[in-house]
């Protein structure tokens, strides 16, 4: 920990740094973690550095990322002794499967004291945080392995016996929204997704098949092939705490439409486009229809609503301008996240 503790800059000099961020977008370390966290304590929820378990996550997972790519061993073998790349980049990758390790038990936790939630949707959402994991950087979009060229193709045919084209997060995060539209009663072509839950070994197998093509291929390149590790690491670690979460109980008969409420087709429609943003996007829509509708915010733990910290907001209680409203910041969020990917993009193939 005494190399990730503070920032490279409080030690390095100017011109050391100038070779640094030109490999090293994103610095980050253990001390702006902690301040963050020390400041997020004084901090009211919709204020906080760290909102979700995730956000906190994704800046520890940057920092292993990091040392793995600026320490990669290059050449010839280096005498692994403190302070050396060698070494660093060994801790990094130790670090950064103990903290998989302890992560997965406070999620463990927290699906104790959380609500239930169909499984499908945890795993959609577990499917975004992958994506957005610093480690995932290279395995998110079709353009990611196509840029490989007939090289890749040709090594995952010949070596990993995958006569299929290579798969990426967006194309499971594609196969995953069929799945859910059958599970809603819509797409009869998934239909065989839903007897007794085969998505889910389906959803791991195509994952972890993601990861391991990147194992596989990367290893010469071993910061690469480290990156995809601790991203299998992370994602089966997680998917045992869905398997094992408790389930809603069964729904009961569809409630009549209110007379100038929002239909039924009109909230699924909602809660699919919801579902696709990540849970702070999600807080960030349920917090401003909570200002816009009062009346909407049920408690989800018997207290009164203005008491309660744990809070849904009932799409049924909406009146048609609000829920109009809410479809355009779901949309508004939607876009600021694909301009944020793209943005991503330019970073990573800037010509």
């Amino acid at each position: 920990k005494l190399y990730f503790n503070r920032p490279v800059s409080a030690t390095a000099g100017a011109d050391f740094m100038r070779g640094y961020l030109t490999v090293i977008k994103q610095p980050m370390d253990l001390g702006t973690v902690t301040r963050k966290l020390e400041e997020d304590s004084k901090r009211p929820a919709d204020e906080k550095h760290y909102q979700f378990l995730e956000d906190f996550a994704c800046d520890c997972r940057q920092i292993w990322k990091n040392a793995l790519v600026f320490n990669e061993p290059r050449g010839k073998p280096e005498p692994n002794k403190p302070g050396s790349p060698a070494y660093i980049f060994d801790h990094a990758s130790k670090l950064a499967s103990d903290f998989e390790a302890k992560l997965a038990e406070m999620h463990r936790e927290l699906e104790k004291e959380a609500p239930p939630c169909p499984r499908l949707l945890r795993a959609r959402l577990l499917l975004a945080d992958v994506r957005r994991s610093p480690f995932s950087e290279h395995y998110r979009r079709e353009k990611d392995w196509r840029k490989l060229g007939d090289e890749y193709v040709a090594f995952l045919r010949e070596e990993m016996k995958r006569p299929s084209e290579p798969e990426d997060l967006d194309s499971i995060t594609d196969w995953l929204r069929k799945v859910q539209r059958q599970a809603d009663g819509e797409d009869a072509g998934q239909a065989a997704w839903l007897v007794g839950e085969a998505w889910l070994a389906e959803l791991k197998r195509r994952v972890v098949r993601v990861c391991e093509n990147a194992l596989a291929y990367n290893q010469g390149r071993q910061a690469a092939g480290k990156c995809a590790k601790h991203l299998k690491e992370a994602f089966e670690l997680r998917l045992e705490s869905i398997q094992t979460a408790a389930e809603p109980p069964p729904r009961g008969a569809r409630a009549a439409e209110r007379e100038g409420g929002p239909t039924f087709a009109q909230k699924r429609e909602l809660l699919r486009e919801l579902h696709d943003l990540s849970p702070l996007d999600q807080s960030r829509v349920a917090r401003q229809l909570a200002k816009e509708s009062p009346r909407a915010l049920k408690p989800l733990d018997g207290r009164e609503a203005g008491s309660s910290k744990r809070v849904r907001v009932e799409l049924d209680e909406l009146d048609a301008e609000t829920f109009a409203r809410a479809r355009e910041l779901a949309e508004e969020r939607a876009r600021k996240a694909v301009e944020m990917d793209l943005q991503d993009e330019l970073e990573e193939y800037p010509q």
